[in-house]
């Protein structure tokens, strides 16, 4: 591997663009290509950035990208993590893992066999706000932690291709596109598995589970409740509040926009100015540039994301069953 990595974007969508500004900002890192079968989108990002334009995973291995960056929907997550990793290339995979759990095992096995390092992108370890939190409660500034609270509020998303995003079949929904993020930073900052979980729903435009509130019981007797709904006025914008409590104390943070604006042309997509970029997602591809050339370990280890993913299909399972689901004894088998 030469001093300077380079990356192939798979996928050329929203999150994608966000990537491929933050990689700006990341030292010794070079975009590369940008993949994507839909004729014009990968070309839009790849002009912008001084990538080539490719149609599909092939043509980036082709090149030989040191790093390949999956900016896909759920369900087209594990085939090209896996495909990539055989190839001996690094990953970096937005969340969730992966759509089913099936899927998510057989990137587990995939990533513990693969020479390169798998990363998955669960952004909010990298928020600035979020991280000094848990430095904090790592630091014991406010004692065992009993209570966490992670609530993200929007109205529907209206900018997914063919209108993936709310499809519950294939984006899992809120719960696996949005809250997802609330329960991987749970279980980071409590520091003990879940092994219970209870999910109220209310049906909407994305389907039986657009407005969900869940409960989390971990083993050390610590709970979470973790809201997310995209069922508010598109006015409104996206709203994000947490709080930890613990014995000696209690954090609390909220932001209510992430979204810098969007300007719509004539002709053309609405090109979104997103602040994320600025916030955590350059810490999280240095990060990853940085645990790349040290050989490892991964900063978000798939079988990290993997317990998320199963938190969140638990939720899902409770939501319709409207039963509460024991993890210790639910899908356990997660053998290689």
């Amino acid at each position: 591997m030469s001093a300077e990595l380079t990356v192939g974007l798979l996928g050329a969508g929203r999150i994608a663009g966000v990537h491929a500004h933050a990689y700006r900002a990341v030292p010794g890192v070079r975009l590369a290509a940008v993949a994507d079968p839909v004729a014009g989108k990968a070309e839009r990002i790849a002009v912008e950035h001084g990538a080539e334009a490719v149609p599909d995973l092939d043509a980036l291995l082709a090149l030989g990208a040191d790093v390949v960056d999956i900016c896909t929907p759920p369900h087209q997550h594990a085939g090209p993590a896996i495909a990539a990793l055989k190839a001996g290339r690094h990953v970096i995979c937005e969340k969730p893992l992966a759509r089913t759990l099936d899927d998510a095992r057989r990137v587990v096995a995939a990533a513990a066999a693969a020479p390169g390092l798998l990363m998955v992108g669960h952004v909010s370890r990298f928020e600035p706000d979020h991280r000094s939190a848990r430095d904090r409660v790592a630091a014991g500034e406010i004692g065992a932690v009993r209570q966490l609270t992670h609530s993200t509020t929007s109205a529907l998303p209206g900018w997914s291709e063919a209108g993936w995003l709310t499809d519950p079949e294939r984006s899992g929904g809120p719960l696996l596109d949005q809250a997802v993020h609330g329960f991987d930073y749970a279980r980071w900052v409590i520091g003990s598995p879940a092994v219970r979980v209870h999910c109220m729903a209310a049906a909407g435009a994305a389907g039986p589970a657009t407005y969900t509130l869940t409960t989390v019981r971990y083993e050390n007797g610590a709970i979470a409740h973790v809201e997310c709904g995209w069922a508010h006025p598109a006015a409104r914008g996206f709203r994000l509040a947490a709080q930890i409590v613990g014995t000696e104390g209690r954090l609390s943070w909220s932001y209510d926009h992430l979204l810098g604006g969007v300007l719509y042309p004539r002709e053309g997509d609405p090109q979104w100015w997103d602040v994320l970029s600025d916030r955590g997602f350059e810490l999280e591809l240095r990060t990853f540039a940085d645990a790349v050339r040290a050989g490892g370990p991964s900063p978000v280890p798939a079988a990290e994301a993997a317990e998320s993913l199963r938190t969140a299909l638990a939720a899902l399972e409770s939501a319709a069953t409207g039963r509460t689901v024991d993890l210790t004894t639910w899908e356990t088998a997660w053998e290689a």
